[in-house]
């Protein structure tokens, strides 16, 4: 609970800054460009997503080529050791990365949940910044099912549940209710795999995947949760792009307002 409170005023406090900017900088050019763009999330942690879900209300849209220049220049400067680091907060970009690996493992649940036990992982890729979570499922989600799977995350978030791994046989983790890869070459260590699991006894088991790792403490230390969009992948499987912490409050934030 502490984590959240925290995470809850920083937001605040770079909500009204950002939101703010952004103003100043449409009113100023009647768009917002793309050095702009990634001002806004560099400085105010938005992403690129959101400031396009802005310019788009005002019926403009941003230039993504000229935000993924800036963002691959900014990398670049970072690489050769200019001690630049994001104003947003990335400061150890292997911690953001860890908290949202793990959540990938309470979205997969709760997509499960939702839909239905035919959803399985079907890739994933973790930037300092987002998730992307591809998955198997045919139809579009609804508003209301993508509402659902939020609050199911949020609220795992909320319980600040241990987390915690074992070492099983297949066969263990199979009757044990474990989702994911059994074939998993980085959770398969001889003849055993690595079962992470969300909750213990005391709280309940949320989750069980078969996974090498690595993952927050207690899933507490995400903050908060928010699926920025929902896509076709290709046929048959749909994918997920979301984001924790700060930039989650953001977008449930102006998704509301």
């Amino acid at each position: 609970q502490m984590v959240i409170a925290i995470e809850e005023k920083k937001f605040q406090k770079t909500l009204s800054k950002g939101l703010k900017e952004f103003e100043k900088m449409y009113i100023a050019h009647k768009t917002v460009s793309g050095e702009e763009a990634f001002v806004l999330y560099s400085t105010y942690g938005f992403p690129l997503e959101l400031t396009e879900e802005l310019v788009r209300e005002k019926g403009k849209h941003v230039d993504k080529k000229t935000f993924q220049a800036e963002f691959t220049r900014h990398q670049e400067l970072s690489r050769l050791g200019a001690g630049l680091k994001f104003a947003g907060g990335l400061a150890d970009h292997s911690d953001e990365t860890t908290k949202l690996h793990t959540a990938t493992h309470l979205l997969h649940k709760a997509l499960r949940m939702v839909l239905g036990d035919h959803v399985e992982q079907r890739g994933s890729n973790i930037t300092s910044e987002r998730l992307r979570f591809d998955f198997s499922h045919t139809d579009k989600l609804t508003d209301e099912q993508k509402n659902l799977v939020e609050q199911i995350v949020n609220s795992q978030i909320k319980a600040n549940l241990p987390m915690g791994f074992e070492m099983m046989t297949v066969e263990e983790a199979k009757n044990a209710g474990a989702i994911g890869l059994f074939e998993d070459k980085y959770a398969l260590l001889g003849d055993k795999i690595k079962v992470y699991t969300a909750g213990d006894a005391e709280h309940g088991i949320f989750s069980r995947e078969i996974c090498g790792g690595p993952h927050v403490d207690r899933t507490g230390d995400l903050g908060a949760f928010a699926i920025l969009k929902e896509e076709s992948s290709s046929s048959g499987i749909r994918r997920i792009k979301a984001v924790i912490g700060e930039q989650a409050l953001l977008a449930l934030k102006v998704r509301k307002s």
